[in-house]
């Protein structure tokens, strides 16, 4: 769930757990889905009403941003939508809706934390099983960098057996 600025809350949910309260419009159907149902609304303050929106794929252990001009990034999910990117532009007139894009990561992220660079890019730091950090727009050569504070590749076994432990409060790190 997030308030964005013009006074609307995007809230989401995972696609996988069967079909939800809000249809989504005639016609209008997650691709390779029976489920013609919304995952995901827009919910407007001032008019106390829903609006479903589209989403294609899984957020289940995704992360999130917000630019300032309001563009939410979603980054990451279950799964095949690792390295996936969803973005959600707000609108005025009602028209806007997710827009998915597929390996737009660098790495799969799930768990990760992600936050806006003063150049408008989005830092993704670290996320299961990933000891390093990449941006979205992603580097054309696909390269991560290295956190000194993430633990190390000798530790992922004993890192991923700490996140089955503590599942499902994940791996988040706070940044600011």
């Amino acid at each position: 769930m997030q308030l964005l600025n013009n006074d609307r809350v995007v809230v989401f949910d995972r696609t996988d757990f069967g079909a939800s309260n809000l249809s989504l419009p005639a016609g209008k159907c997650p691709q390779n889905s029976k489920d013609c149902t919304a995952h995901s609304a827009e919910y407007d303050v001032a008019t106390n009403t829903f609006r479903p929106l589209l989403l294609q794929t899984k957020v289940l252990c995704s992360t999130g941003a917000v630019k300032e001009d309001g563009t939410l990034f979603q980054t990451s999910g279950s799964f095949e939508e690792e390295r996936r990117v969803r973005l959600f532009k707000p609108c005025s007139d009602n028209t806007c809706d997710w827009n998915e894009i597929n390996l737009a990561l660098a790495r799969g992220r799930r768990y990760s934390s992600d936050h806006i660079l003063p150049d408008g890019r989005l830092i993704i730091l670290g996320g299961r099983a990933q000891f390093n950090y990449g941006f979205y727009p992603k580097d054309v050569d696909n390269k991560v960098g290295t956190c000194s504070f993430l633990p190390t590749k000798l530790s992922a076994v004993f890192f991923d057996v700490f996140w089955l432990l503590r599942a499902p409060t994940g791996l988040g790190l706070v940044v600011h």
